[in-house]
Order: structure tokens, then C-alpha cells, then sequence
């Protein structure tokens, strides 16, 4: 079903919009991702000192397994807010407004994971290399890369209901929301595989990282 909205209509002017491909989609969000987390990891030195002992308390409760570490509970925890991050991107996708948004949120997580970086530095000097691998490794990364996914696909077909709405396009929106709740079940899917990691692998790195 080709979606093609007929008769007369005001046009939007919106060639501020950068030229739209998936090559330079890609490439923009690679570097944003750099620049997100480049932000965060610097925006850390400018906390004060008070602010920053909490953080370090933060930092050192989390670099801790206690032993009645509740696996499922955390496991269900994970897997619902996983899933929360994704479905928000998902349905911000289909909006005018999606690219904005999606965006914003996007930057928010690569900026606290940089964040969280330099904080773990802050506690563990240069060991905090390794703390930071134990961090990002296997699950962090993983959720990264889903959520960068997610957020490409959702800036496209948002993209394209602008072009829809506005500049009055020809879009077989049935075959483009398809192939979108498609990406969203493949990436669901994933999301509960980060979330076993982050509950059942993440914490043998870091056990292994404070007997160091």
C-alpha cells in the first residue's frame, strides 16, 4: 500500500534538514557517538567535590558483588528496562519529532557511559584501564551497538514520514513499518542475550578486576 497524500497542502520549508542517505547517516552517528563520549568523559573534571565523593561511593558499590547477588530478580530487572530503551527509540521512530528525541537520547547514554568512565579512573588511577574493559565488556558494548541499531533505523523511517508528511513523497509506509517492527524484534531479541550477559558475565570481570 503506497501511501501518496493528494490535493493541495502547505509545504514546510525544511531544507535546513542535511542531506539525507544511510552512508552519511552511519557516518554521522559514529562520530556523534565519539563526540558523546569524548563530552562525558570530559564533563566529569568540572563536578565538585562533594558531588564527586558520591560518585566515587557510586562507583565502589557497584565494583562490588555481594553475595546475596539475586541472579533472576536482576535478570528480570535488566531485560525490562533493556527493553524500555529500545521500545522508547522504536516509538519516537514513528513520529515527526523522532530524529530530535532519538538523538537526545542517544547522546545521554554514550555521555554517562563516558561519564562513568572517568569516574571509574577517578577511583581506581591507572587500574582503572582494566576497570573500565571490565565495564564495557561484553555487555555495555553490546548494548551499545544495539541501541546505535535501533537509533539508525528510527532517525530513517522518521526521516521518511517527514518526507510524507511534508514534502508529499511517494512512501509504501506498509513495507517501511514492516521491515521496522522487524528491526525492532531482531534487536529485542539480542537485547535479552546483553542482558544475560550483564547479569551472569559481567560480574566474573569484575570479581576477577577487585582481587586484583
Amino acid at each position: 500500500m503506497k501511501m501518496n497524500l493528494k490535493g493541495k497542502k502547505t509545504k514546510l520549508n525544511l531544507h535546513f534538514l542535511p542531506k539525507f542517505n544511510s552512508k552519511n547517516l552511519f557516518i554521522f552517528l559514529v562520530s556523534f557517538s565519539l563526540v558523546s563520549l569524548i563530552i562525558g568523559i570530559f564533563f566529569y573534571s568540572f563536578v565538585s567535590s562533594s558531588d564527586r565523593n558520591s560518585i566515587i561511593s557510586v562507583v565502589k558499590n557497584n565494583m562490588i558483588i555481594k553475595n546475596n547477588y539475586n541472579y533472576m530478580q536482576l535478570l528480570k530487572d535488566n531485560i525490562l528496562s533493556n527493553t524500555y530503551s529500545i521500545f522508547l527509540v522504536w516509538i519516537l521512530g514513528i513520529s515527526v519529532i523522532g530524529i530530535i528525541f532519538c538523538i537526545f537520547l542517544y547522546f545521554c547514554e554514550l555521555f554517562s557511559i563516558g561519564f562513568t568512565i572517568s569516574a571509574i579512573f577517578d577511583v581506581y588511577g591507572m587500574k582503572g584501564i582494566l576497570g573500565s574493559l571490565c565495564y564495557l565488556f561484553p555487555s555495555k558494548v553490546c548494548y551499545i551497538l544495539l541501541l546505535f541499531l535501533i537509533t539508525y533505523f528510527a532517525i530513517k523511517i522518521s526521516y521518511k514520514i517527514i518526507c510524507l508528511c511534508f514534502y508529499n513523497r511517494e512512501i509504501n509506509m506498509k513495507y517501511e513499518m514492516h521491515r521496522y517492527f522487524k528491526v525492532l524484534t531482531f534487536i529485542w531479541f539480542f537485547m535479552i542475550g546483553v542482558s544475560l550477559l550483564n547479569v551472569f558475565v559481567d560480574p566474573i570481570f569484575i570479581k576477577i578486576f577487585t582481587k586484583l
